[in-house]
């Protein structure tokens, strides 16, 4: 998986002290977008956006999550590169905060928005294939309101947008660098036809499907659906969800493309998922810890969230996920500078 590109971020995540600008401060605003549909209700999405500012950061609670941010401080002058955040299943906008003030310090504008339909509060899309197709067009709809808005679109500079995601985020960005969501794939993995109730259960799981309830056997492949975003310029793909994309699309990837993933994941089974993907894109970049489980990104010190082995806040024995972080906003924050340079 090395690429003379993966070369010049090595150099990079080696030297980021090296004549660096001076760390912005974290700015935070809440936001909602509402997203029409012409053939249904429209969606209300929630989200967060993180920015420079020069506002000083302060500890601020949201629940079982500790941020440091300014709330509704002026934003620093200028045009910064956008990163688009995509939560997993389940989760939330907030699931990503340290990442966020990570990459706002180092001079990006941040957008982790909510999903209708797969977030801890609405799981109403779970086991449905409006579940794959519908999540990237939500980030697609919400950049479109961003680049319109009179308070965020002077701050952004749109040629330099990128997407990072993590589990089913990483299906949704991966879909907007152009692979197609396929969600008959998804459903014949999780049938009786497929492995992954025998070998990929916790994915199936999440779908809603066991050995006892298996998912109905697909009739036909069904069409792949393009939902490649072109002003997305590069992908982070965390622990991605892969069987919702159609293989032979995956090729069609062009964006510089970062893939990390944990070799404890048993979530999703990182050769049916991660693994098949950098299989896929030998030009990609991809990073695979030894020690690391599926949840490795999620905010740090929260408490439990949920049930054993569905728990964003558990990792396998030995872990530490606040160094894991620590290096990975490093090499995330290395990643972007050179892919949108």
């Amino acid at each position: 998986m090395r690429s003379t590109f993966t070369s010049r971020l090595a150099g990079l995540a080696l030297c980021a002290a090296c004549a660096a600008p001076a760390l912005a401060q974290v700015g935070l605003q809440r936001e909602s977008w509402t997203l029409a549909h012409t053939d249904g209700p429209a969606d209300k999405v929630g989200g967060i956006v993180w920015y420079p500012t020069a506002a000083k950061s302060e500890t601020q609670h949201f629940g079982p999550f500790t941020l440091k941010a300014a709330l509704g401080a002026p934003p620093r002058p200028g045009r910064h590169p956008l990163v688009l955040i995509s939560h997993g299943n389940g989760g939330t906008d907030l699931g990503h905060a340290w990442l966020a003030e990570t990459l706002a310090t180092a001079g990006h504008v941040v957008v982790a928005i909510r999903h209708p339909g797969s977030n801890y509060q609405d799981m109403s899309a779970k086991g449905r294939p409006v579940y794959f197709t519908e999540r990237p067009r939500h980030l697609s709809r919400v950049l479109d309101q961003l680049l319109k808005s009179e308070r965020w679109a002077p701050l952004i500079d749109d040629r330099r947008i990128a997407a990072i995601g993590t589990s089913a985020g990483g299906h949704t960005v991966l879909a907007l660098a152009g692979a197609k969501p396929q969600p008959s794939r998804a459903a014949l993995h999780c049938s009786v036809q497929g492995r992954g109730l025998a070998e990929d259960p916790t994915m199936c799981l999440q779908g809603g499907f066991t050995k006892s309830q298996p998912a109905p056997v697909p009739d036909g492949q069904g069409e792949p659906v393009d939902r490649r975003d072109p002003r997305i310029r590069a992908v982070v793909a965390d622990a991605p969800l892969v069987m919702g994309l159609a293989p032979e699309s995956l090729g069609g990837i062009r964006v510089p493309l970062l893939v990390q993933y944990g070799a404890r994941d048993d979530n999703l089974v990182p050769r049916f998922h991660a693994e098949a993907l950098c299989a896929a894109l030998p030009k990609a970049t991809c990073f695979r810890d030894e020690r690391a489980g599926h949840f490795a990104i999620f905010q740090t010190g929260t408490g439990r969230l949920g049930p054993p082995g569905l728990d964003p806040a558990e990792d396998p024995d030995g872990f530490d996920r606040a160094a894991w972080q620590t290096a990975a906003g490093r090499r995330i924050t290395a990643f972007l500078k050179e892919a949108l340079r």
